[in-house]
């Protein structure tokens, strides 16, 4: 991970990885014991040590996931070892905030994160170039000793709608963050880098998910448990101030169909009132309906995992005869990817309804 340099291009007998919405992704690599590398020599415990090894994968002429090992395990009867990695966000979940204290005054959001990654022993050499600017800024303060991982720090930005657009006065913002690996020189060097998208619109994949044409769908889930009729916001002192910062709201349409169920957010890195206010707006626009959770998975070989990433719509068909869901619009928040001995690979999909991310689109 510190040289970047491609030492083994290793045949894999198992392989699966997965991106997931918010959160790293996870690779499962099995790969036979002594497996020679490019030099020749064989595979040794030092070429395995975790988090100073990585991993890109690729599928085709395309790097398709990245990441760092962090364990691996020996199956002394196959003779094979069995890889266990994390997508390059799990890095910053091993950096934290300074322990002296952060603070951020009206600074671009995207920003924090670049600041952050540029500003901190970059070991692992993570590109920022193509970061895209929001065009909405935010302050946010981390207090001495509070020592947050940089990870949920990202994910918290990523995924906080509390933003104001200075030309505007929109309220709006988050983005969709992604950590791929790149080739820095074709064959023999990866690199890892952070993108975004410009806010946290869901974007269109410009594919369509058809039951029994490219795809099944296994089973259909509808999930109530995140319903919420009244929202509940406690924040976080700012180091100084004596009075926690609070708000509330319900949803009274939904309170004539429902018994009240109540949210609680604990936002322990909020510390303005008017941002705790949108973090209820949100938590009860996407508490107001059951969630209704589709799993696809697609026929081998047909599409790229780079096609169907999380943030992506996609039209699903399921032709169930219940819900009726014909050309509905969803979200992919999970890919799951399982590539056979052949090659061939096949995508596992979570999906959630579009309408839950109409919040992001301001006010």
């Amino acid at each position: 991970m510190k040289t970047q340099t491609v030492y083994a291009e290793i045949p894999f007998s198992s392989l699966s990885y997965s991106y997931v919405m918010d959160e790293a992704g996870n690779a499962t690599v099995e790969v036979p014991i002594g497996v020679p590398k490019i030099d020749g020599t064989p595979l040794t415990p030092a070429d395995l040590f975790p988090v100073r090894t990585g991993i890109a994968i690729q599928r085709d002429t395309e790097l398709v996931w990245g990441g760092l090992v962090w364990a691996y395990r020996l199956n002394l009867t196959a003779r094979t070892i069995a890889l266990s990695a994390s997508g390059y966000l799990s890095y910053w979940a091993k950096r934290q905030t300074g322990y002296t204290g952060v603070k951020f005054k009206n600074i671009e959001q995207t920003q924090m994160i670049e600041s952050f990654i540029t500003g901190t022993a970059n070991a692992i050499g993570t590109d920022t170039s193509r970061m895209t600017s929001t065009s909405m800024v935010r302050t946010r303060t981390w207090n001495p000793y509070e020592m947050k991982p940089l990870s949920d720090v990202f994910m918290d930005l990523a995924d906080d709608i509390t933003s104001i657009d200075p030309a505007s006065g929109k309220y709006g913002g988050g983005f969709f963050l992604y950590f791929e690996p790149y080739w820095v020189t074709e064959g023999t060097k990866v690199g890892n880098r952070v993108r975004n998208t410009a806010n946290r619109h869901p974007y269109d994949s410009g594919k369509s998910l058809q039951q029994g044409v490219n795809c099944e769908f296994p089973d259909i889930s509808v999930d109530g448990t995140s319903l919420a009729a009244a929202a509940f916001a406690v924040g976080a002192t700012d180091g100084t101030a004596s009075v926690t910062p609070f708000k509330t709201d319900t949803n009274p349409a939904l309170l004539t169909q429902i018994p009240q169920v109540n949210v609680v957010l604990n936002e322990t890195s909020v510390k303005q009132a008017t941002s705790l206010q949108y973090k209820v707006r949100s938590a009860l626009a996407f508490g107001s309906a059951p969630v209704i959770l589709p799993k696809a998975d697609t026929y081998p070989g047909l599409f790229s995992p780079l096609e169907l990433q999380p943030g992506m719509r996609a039209g699903i068909t399921t032709d169930d005869g219940f819900l009726g869901l014909v050309n509905a619009e969803y979200v992919i928040t999970e890919t799951a990817v399982s590539v056979a001995s052949d090659g061939s690979d096949r995508l596992s999909l979570t999906l959630v309804q579009s309408d839950l991310f109409k919040e992001t689109e301001g006010a």
